[in-house]
């Protein structure tokens, strides 16, 4: 017999008497079989870990623990960490060091190893022998779809003894763990395949939904250094898991944050979707993916830009607690240095459009206070920014000529600032905490911004000034500063156009209808009238309605019995109050309305001759009366459905809309030429359509079939005449 047979021999005589302790006993325990023995000598180095593999799977599937991060959920010191391990024992002083996690990594990693090559001998497959191998010739021969598709379901099988199959997706999308980009590039088709699979595998078969990863460095590893038993399934449990977080930061870093620092926008859009949907699924690495989405709200690219804020709006309706986190990191960007104006009004807009609530001002934000608190000191601090970055441009080139886009910007900004601070101002706390100090600002911004910008201060003003009705309580000189800013203002017509015209006409209600002074109520009115004039018949029409309105708030208008004649207005007065030099009655002043009286517009006389009263009008004049409305009564087309107008987009800022009655049915509709309530501005469209009705049925032409001669423009202009003579009659 050889030498070599007899050490065999005695090997196989060891293991079947088993490990023996010195006195002679066979020593079963854990600590034995897989960890070596300390020595006592204390001036000797720290031995060594070695493992001595084991005979069966530590981690074996089942129905009822199918996924990793539940196998071992009951075994002792499975889910501690350092954290709960100090909590426990009342330990102030973290005890490991690199050579602990070290020495137990490098242990783990042979546990691992053993482990997998235990499963490659049949120990753990789901599937017969014949099935695996196709799957295996199928990941290495096949299409690129068919080769995706089989290493997705063998790491959706076995996720922890098919790690290899993980790391081969990696490698694909260009974000392998070993460093080297030796897959493909990350927005080339290839690695979006592998990205959608990867997301995928890594949101519904790998990652815990509750909890995030723990490395290696946080387990409580100092504890099993003085003799106490560590678990070999354990420890292969913990080390695991530190392979996952390794391979999602490499996902999320190397994979999504490249592709989003990429040109392509139709794989920045998908990598978008894929940070949101992770984001919102998977506590692990949500740090990073916020920052990766907030950073493309900057992007150079409308698109882009839009996506991401769209992105980060679907998280917080999932997740409305983290507000104040997403807030925070928007509020970061918009004060880094060097911003783009495009970027810093991104940054602007998504924060202004955020859903606050009354529970907000209770959840501080970290060194902030309360998030509407915070958001007014970012509003008033890019303001001052903003100012002082113009100052500066203005000095530099004196002579030089503002360009219309960098005007416009700037407009578009400050309009956002303010309107982000009217929606954070009735959150606040304590009302008018913090913003005493800006209010010369908003004065400034009203008398020299554009017409958006200075609505939206002229709004702040009046809920610092007059508040919501309760005038009583506020300071006189600060109401009465506040009513001369606005009154300044109805001199402008620049003031009754564009988008802000409808919060415009909403802030003069107000601002009547809580004034306490008479004189100064006439004042508004008298002013109004003479700048709407020679404005367009929507904007005479919403002002004789605002007027009417007023009046039924304010009665004692039309109860003064001063002397007619001899009360005197002077429009030059800056102060509103000092405007008439006597008691006012100002159905007797409002000489304008016998002007409006025979305005062309129907609806505009009609208006006039019950001013004196309350008009009855449900719909909104500044949008009914306007030129769209009255050229879309030419168009003859269907209206939009309900469900289109009253959905039109996601911003809280959009006004919600209708159908009305005016626009209901198009005017040649049957059903509209037998309608009874016919508008005053419509009877002429009526009768048009009555009158061609007529005519077409004594000459047998129905409308739409095909057989309307050449000469219909002939019966249409005959039919026309028939409706201006009868109006003319009328």
């Amino acid at each position: 017999m050889g030498p070599q047979q007899q050490q065999q021999q005695q090997q196989k005589k060891r293991r079947r008497r088993g490990n023996r302790t010195k006195d002679g006993r066979k020593d079963n325990s854990v600590m034995s079989k897989h960890f070596p023995s300390r020595s006592n000598d204390s001036t000797s180095a720290a031995p060594k870990l070695e493992y001595k593999p084991h005979n069966t799977l530590l981690v074996q599937f089942t129905e009822e623990t199918s996924t990793w991060f539940e196998c071992g959920r009951n075994t002792a010191g499975r889910d501690d960490t350092i954290h709960n391990a100090q909590a426990s024992k009342k330990l102030s002083v973290t005890k490991n060091t690199k050579e602990i996690v070290a020495k137990y990594r490098r242990l783990a990693d042979e546990i691992f190893s053993h482990e997998v090559a235990l499963s490659r001998q049949g120990g753990s497959s789901a599937y017969s022998e014949k099935d695996e191998k196709w799957v295996e010739n199928t990941m290495k021969r096949g299409t690129l779809k068919d080769r995706v598709a089989a290493m997705s379901v063998v790491v959706g099988s076995d996720c922890l003894h098919k790690l290899y199959a993980l790391d081969l997706l990696l490698d694909l999308a260009g974000c392998g763990i070993g460093g080297s980009d030796v897959g493909a590039a990350p927005n080339s088709r290839v690695g979006q395949m592998a990205s959608e699979a990867i997301s995928d595998l890594f949101a519904n078969s790998i990652l815990p939904h509750d909890r995030k990863l723990v490395s290696l460095d946080n387990r409580p590893l100092f504890l099993y250094e003085g003799g106490k038993t560590l678990s070999p399934r354990v420890l292969l449990l913990w080390r695991y898991e530190e392979m996952i977080m390794q391979r999602y930061a490499s996902y999320l870093s190397r994979y999504l944050g490249r592709t989003l620092s990429g040109e392509d926008e139709q794989s920045k859009k998908n990598a978008l979707v894929t940070a949101s949907s992770l984001l919102v699924n998977i506590p692990e690495g949500e740090e990073l993916l916020l920052t990766l989405i907030v950073n493309k709200i900057g992007d150079p690219s409308r698109k882009i830009a839009s996506a991401a804020g769209h992105q980060l709006r679907l998280v917080l309706e999932e997740h409305p607690v983290m507000i104040n986190v997403v807030a925070r990191e928007v509020q970061q960007l918009a004060h880094r240095p060097h911003l783009s104006p495009r970027a810093l009004y991104n940054c602007v807009i998504f924060l202004n459009q955020m859903q606050l609530s009354r529970d907000t001002d209770d959840n501080s934000a970290d060194s902030g206070g309360s998030l509407p608190s915070s958001l007014i000191n970012t509003y008033f601090h890019l303001f001052e920014m903003t100012c002082k970055k113009s100052e500066a441009a203005n000095s530099k080139g004196k002579n030089k000529q503002p360009k219309n886009s960098s005007s416009a910007m700037k407009s578009r900004l400050l309009s956002a600032l303010l309107t982000g601070v009217n929606r954070a101002h009735p959150y606040l706390p304590l009302k008018d905490a913090g913003m005493e100090r800006h209010i010369d600002a908003l004065y400034r911004i009203s008398h020299t911004a554009p017409p958006a910008a200075a609505t939206q201060a002229l709004m702040l003003l009046f809920q610092l000034a007059v508040g919501s009705g309760d005038a009583g309580n506020q300071q006189t000189s600060r109401r009465d500063r506040f009513y001369r800013a606005l009154y300044s203002k109805l001199s402008d017509p620049g003031m009754f156009g564009g988008r802000q015209l409808t919060l415009f006409f909403n802030l003069l209600y107000k601002a009547m209808k809580y004034d306490s002074s008479v004189e100064r109520v006439a004042a508004f009115a008298k002013r109004l009238l003479h700048t709407v004039l020679h404005l367009p018949s929507s904007i005479i029409c919403g002002t004789i309605f605002l007027i009417s309105e007023i009046l039924s708030r304010h009665p004692e208008l039309e109860l003064n019995d001063g002397p007619q004649g001899q009360v005197q207005f002077d429009p030059s007065k800056r102060e509103p109050q000092a405007a008439f030099d006597g008691k006012v009655n100002l159905q007797n002043e409002l000489w304008e309305l016998s002007l409006l009286a025979h305005h062309f517009h129907p609806s505009i006389t009609k208006f006039t001759s019950n001013s004196d009263g309350k008009i009855l009008y449900k719909e909104d004049p500044l949008k009914d009366f306007a030129l769209a409305p009255f050229l879309d009564k030419f168009a003859f087309r269907n209206p939009k459905s309900l469900d289109k107008q009253m959905k039109r987009g996601e911003s809280i800022a959009e006004r919600k809309s209708g159908l009305t009655t005016s626009t209901a049915l198009p005017m040649n509709d049957p059903s509209y030429l037998e309608s009874n309530s016919i508008q005053v501005e419509d009877n002429f469209f009526h009768q048009f359509f009555v009158e061609r009705a007529k005519r077409d049925e004594q000459k047998g032409i129905v409308r739409g079939s095909g057989n309307v001669d050449k000469n219909d423009s002939d019966m249409e202009d005959e039919a026309l005449d028939a409706a201006e003579a009868n109006e003319q009659g009328a």
